[in-house]
């Protein structure tokens, strides 16, 4: 049942506005630590504290007021220079900005939050009366997870067995997700010989202990509504004028079906002479142009400025780099850049992998930086652009670069690849090992890495967006990982290939390039076939065979496509072209390999092809079986 009555909207309108000036207070956070004497900055924060008191004092969420208006005392005495923000000071205000979104979460199950954690108000009232030894242990009691200390060698990252990657407890609390720790070990090497897992529930503020059994009661139930907390939204802010652009679309349609509606009476009449032929053929070209105008602006409707996802991330590289030691300095660039809601969300979590790998694998320590004789502050710039009809997306760090050698090493020492592979494998493709599932180049498994889970469910994810990603590297100067995506998952751009006499898209995201396949240039490696490309020897799969189809004929084209595993040739009869196409579900049957379907400009059929699936267990073809068909 709700705690608000008949408030659902304004607490809804309330939430909207809190959420976004609480990200906003986030960032300006980090920027007041590196210029803490910067008035406007101050101001700012202040003003924004005291809107989220404001509306939450009109809804009587009064625990939200009590901590907003300690915070926004606090800040009211830093403005006017009666106290000096330290490193410390600002682990307070930031746990206490958790605390807030934490409250957000409670506010978003329309229930009213509980009391904020007693430290956290204990340390908000010791800064206020100017006692600065407090803040922080009661920083570390309240989130020792997210604003830990700078990392020593008492306090370097837990290690601990297979499971979630801990580094998530820096996204999981921004979101107030509960999260699964490792126990601390008592000595630094302990951890490593005997890992043991703990579940902490991520404890929302001011719950006091309880006994066991009720503990165990609140923390199955908060469960369940924390599945409500991080659940995509459905809305969408749209511009007005965005909007009016869609009717004035609309309209103009309606006026060209009508002028159609009259053609079509004059035909049916028998009159076909040329003046009429001719304007039919012009109404038809005006509709054809005004359908694709409105598809634009109704996809226009969808894109959302992609500087709402990257504001999350400062605060989590900020939390990231003090529990490593590090000192790093984020930087975004194209944050107008606009993207489909849809692919904004689902970009969340591998963008977040990217920014933990950057910082905790390619930055060095501030020592061996210095050392090599740069700034011990590192740079991770995270940038978007438009590039035709595609988003170009880029984490690009200052770091150590990655070293081909050692990636294939690694690659052989856990069994990832072969000898013969590493021996032939360039040095492009040695950077795509790091998207291996099982793939890392640590030794340890800590709080942040050493799995070899994470960048596999990168590249994953990206290519389940119809995307695809590289990496460039130089050794002692840094990594860049490109992401490039279309603009929206409505329309997929896809090559069409034919099998025989029925069609196939496959995602023009996987597509390398296509080729003329000559049997005597096939040959049969250890019992498959293949073919030598640049010096490249790549399987050959049929596309029949992956469908279990009856191959009628020897396949004459290959389609080169890149996987996130590796290359390949899809062998096929022929090409129809390329093409954008909207994929329609099959309801009633899922044929495998088959993720939809759509009609062609003549009305045919088309089968869109999930690739990742059809190759789930791909048939072997051998030489004789593809091309020896005919003796």
């Amino acid at each position: 049942m709700s705690d608000f009555g008949g408030m659902e909207e304004l607490l809804q309108d309330f939430l909207t506005e809190a959420n976004e000036l609480l990200s906003d207070v986030d960032n300006k956070l980090l920027d007041l630590e590196k210029r803490p004497d910067d008035a406007k900055l101050l101001n700012d924060i202040f003003r924004g504290f005291h809107t989220i008191k404001g509306g939450a004092g009109f809804l009587n969420v009064d625990e939200l007021v009590k901590l907003c208006h300690l915070t926004e005392s606090l800040f009211d005495r830093l403005r006017n220079r009666e106290l000096r923000l330290s490193a410390e000071l600002l682990d307070v205000i930031l746990s206490a900005t958790m605390c807030v979104r934490e409250m957000f979460g409670a506010l978003e199950r329309s229930v009213l939050p509980h009391p904020a954690d007693a430290d956290i108000l204990t340390a908000l009232q010791n800064a206020l009366d100017g006692n600065q030894s407090a803040p922080a242990a009661a920083t570390e009691a309240a989130a020792p997870a997210v604003t830990a200390a700078p990392a020593t060698a008492a306090t370097q990252p837990t290690t601990v067995a297979d499971g979630e990657p801990d580094w998530q407890l820096l996204y999981d609390g921004l979101l107030g997700r509960e999260h699964v720790a490792a126990a601390p070990a008592s000595e630094p090497g302990a951890a490593a010989a005997a890992p043991v897992h703990e579940v902490v529930p991520h404890r929302e503020p001011g719950r006091r202990a309880i006994d066991q059994p009720e503990a165990e009661g609140a923390r199955a139930g908060r469960r369940d509504t924390d599945k409500v907390v991080v659940a995509q939204e459905t809305t969408i802010r749209i511009d007005t004028n965005r909007l009016d652009q869609v009717l004035n679309l609309s309209g103009e349609i309606g006026l060209a079906k009508n002028r159609l509606n009259c053609l079509r009476t004059d035909i049916l009449s028998g009159k076909t002479d040329t003046e009429t032929l001719r304007a039919l053929d012009e109404a038809t070209s005006h509709l054809d142009l005004l359908v694709s105008d409105l598809q634009n602006a109704v996809m226009k409707t969808r894109m959302q400025p992609i500087g709402r996802l990257f504001q999350k991330y400062p605060r989590v590289a900020r939390d990231m780099a003090r529990q490593l030691g590090k000192t790093i300095d984020l930087v975004l660039e194209g944050e107008d850049t606009e993207l489909d809601k849809t692919m904004i969300e689902e970009l969340g979590d591998p963008l977040i992998h990217l920014i933990r790998n950057a910082v905790d694998h390619g930055l060095e320590s501030p020592a061996e930086r210095r050392a090599a004789g740069k700034s011990e502050t590192a740079m991770v710039k995270l940038s978007a652009q438009q590039v035709g009809d595609h988003i170009r997306l880029s984490i690009t760090d200052d770091g150590r670069g990655m070293r081909p050698d050692v990636l294939k090493q690694k690659a052989l020492q856990k069994g990832l690849i072969d000898a013969d592979t590493a021996a032939n494998m360039d040095d492009r493709h040695a950077l795509q090992l790091v998207f291996m599932p099982g793939f890392s180049t640590k030794e340890q498994v800590s709080n942040f890495s050493g799995r070899g889970v994470g960048m596999d469910v990168v590249k994953t994810n990206i290519q389940k967006l119809n995307g695809r990603i590289d990496i460039k590297s130089v050794v002692g100067e840094g990594t860049t990982f490109t992401i490039s995506l279309p603009l929206t998952l409505a329309i997929l751009p896809v090559l069409v290939v034919r099998i025989g006499q029925q069609s196939f898209a496959v995602p023009l995201s996987l597509v390398r390039e296509i080729i003329t396949i000559r049997p005597d240039e096939v040959q049969e490696v250890s019992g498959r076939a293949t073919l030598l490309v640049r010096d490249e020897a790549l399987q050959i799969r049929s596309l029949a065979g992956l469908l279990g189809w009856r191959q009628e004929i020897p396949p004459a084209y290959g389609v080169l496509m890149q996987t996130t595993v590796n290359s390949f040739i899809l062998a096929v009869d022929g090409f129809v072209g390329r093409d954008d196409v909207v994929i329609k579900p099959l309801e009633d049957i899922k044929p495998k390999g088959i993720a939809g379907a759509t009609l062609s400009g003549d009305g045919s059929v088309v089968l869109v092809l999930d690739m990742e699936q059809l190759l789930a267990d791909p048939p072997i073809e051998k030489r004789n079986e593809l091309f020896d068909m005919a003796a």
